[in-house]
């Protein structure tokens, strides 16, 4: 059968925060594998939208249409579609996977009916069942049809080694240029690499375990490696973005990824841009990490307020993150912390808790999201289950729009906090300091442009979708 996979447009345009589409490379390999067509239309990157994205999709013939979709792309995707199932051949099925599925289920379908099918966990096996049986719509795990949808057990792939590499001749780094989660990026072309799934943590801001499960997951070694040299040599790619919820939860399995990329002496430069846990951290595995080619240690921190942390279930306190920031320095590693304002009970005194102690703490890069109700968060559905869904649609679910301020305080209040979170932190001798270089970067200063234009634009339309 031919498949088309469908990365969502970004609202306004060509989105400057790009990432290859992971979960569909996987995806696209699978099916490829099993003797299915795959083809990519990969709309953010290039911009798609209206009669453009709808002739895309048509010109691959699909039989099905399989879509990934964040939360913040379900109202992009419910203006864009109808257009879309206008032009695509009779009888082409819609299959809906990515976080939101997962974190819906059945729900789903009332966020988007154009859909026949929802996938909910990793789909990379259910979607080659589900192609078998067509058109009987059997049970599977994993699938909810919509002739039938009731909730099911996401589905796991208990075994990791048993996936093919990504599918990246459907998706060529160097196509990625924007800015990766943030601008702390040093050389181009990059590529993301997953080498575990899975996360045994319960903060209660998160929903990723939804996708990928609470037992950690390992790929084999001499596949991840399989995989990086394939991105070095067929795709000159020059740094590695390891993509995992927890990369150091296992530590032996951290050092021996370390000792392979020292041994190797590749010259690639690493880093972890979805953060670690500072508690999995120690001198010996910082000092392989820096010698196999780290430049920076990304860390969710989160709230600079213990009550927040303990509320959250971070299962650490302030004075545990300075010190375990300290070590990292004298790993000769600079930080960078990621934090959330406006988390369930936060208070304006909290809030600029967690401001003094970005600033102080010995950080050289912050960023300050505000608080989103994701759905399968403990903390997001117990907001959408007293306030509903932010704003009545999801067109406002996106963290510089502060959809979703904690009792007692406006978005807009919420707003003026983290804008003085960013410039307190930011107007500061080190961080200009750091900052100047990046402007001289090629290329770098037009993506640092583009990236504060879409900031503006985000904020002024109060439109958009959660950070990526």
């Amino acid at each position: 059968m031919r498949v088309c996979l469908l990365q969502p447009p970004r609202p306004g345009g060509r989105g400057t925060n790009l990432l290859p589409p992971m979960g569909l490379l996987y995806l696209a390999s699978s099916l490829e594998r099993a003797g299915h067509e795959a083809a990519l239309v990969d709309a953010a990157l290039r911009g798609l939208s209206g009669a453009e994205l709808a002739r895309a999709i048509a010109d691959c013939s699909p039989d099905i249409l399989m879509v990934t979709s964040f939360t913040s792309d379900v109202a992009v995707l419910a203006r864009e579609l109808p257009s879309v199932i206008d032009m695509l051949p009779e009888g082409t099925r819609l299959w809906l996977g990515g976080p939101h599925a997962s974190c819906r289920g059945p729900a789903a379908f009332e966020d988007l009916p154009f859909f026949d099918a929802v996938f909910v966990g990793e789909s990379e096996e259910t979607a080659i069942h589900a192609l078998t049986a067509l058109p009987s719509e059997v049970d599977i795990p994993g699938v909810i049809w919509k002739s039938h949808p009731s909730p099911v057990k996401p589905s796991s792939i208990a075994d990791l080694s048993t996936l093919p590499l990504p599918a990246w001749h459907l998706a060529p780094p160097g196509c990625y240029r924007g800015l990766p989660n943030g601008v702390i990026l040093r050389r181009l072309p990059y590529a993301p690499v997953i080498t575990t799934r899975g996360c045994p943590y319960g903060c209660t801001f998160c929903a990723g375990f939804r996708v990928t499960g609470r037992k950690i997951r390992h790929r084999p070694l001499e596949m991840v490696w399989e995989e990086i040299e394939l991105l070095r040599k067929n795709y000159g790619v020059k740094e590695i973005h390891i993509e995992d919820d927890n990369f150091t939860f296992d530590r032996e399995y951290a050092m021996a990824f370390c000792r392979e990329a020292i041994d190797r002496r590749t010259g690639l430069l690493f880093s972890t841009p979805n953060g670690v846990r500072l508690d999995r951290l120690d001198p010996e595995l910082l000092g392989a990490m820096k010698r196999a080619g780290w430049y920076v240690i990304h860390c969710g921190i989160e709230s600079g307020s213990d009550r927040i942390l303990k509320s959250v279930r971070k299962d650490t306190d302030t004075a545990a993150i300075r010190k375990a920031i300290a070590m990292i320095r004298e790993a000769g590693l600079p930080v960078a912390g990621y934090f959330i304002l406006g988390l369930p009970g936060e208070t304006r005194e909290d809030i600029e808790k967690t401001i003094s102690f970005a600033s102080s703490s010995g950080l050289a890069w912050a960023h300050f999201a505000s608080f989103l109700p994701i759905p399968g968060s403990e903390a997001g559905d117990a907001y959408i289950a007293r306030h509903g869904i932010p704003g009545g649609s999801w067109d406002t679910f996106h963290n510089t729009a502060c959809p979703a301020p904690p009792d007692g305080m406006t978005a807009a209040e919420l707003k003026k906090l983290q804008r003085n979170a960013f410039t307190s932190f930011y107007l500061r001798p080190g961080p200009i300091a750091r900052s100047i270089p990046l402007l001289f970067h090629r290329g770098l200063a037009g993506r640092l442009a583009r990236r504060a234009s879409a900031y503006l634009l985000t904020n002024r339309t109060r439109s958009g979708g959660e950070s990526r």
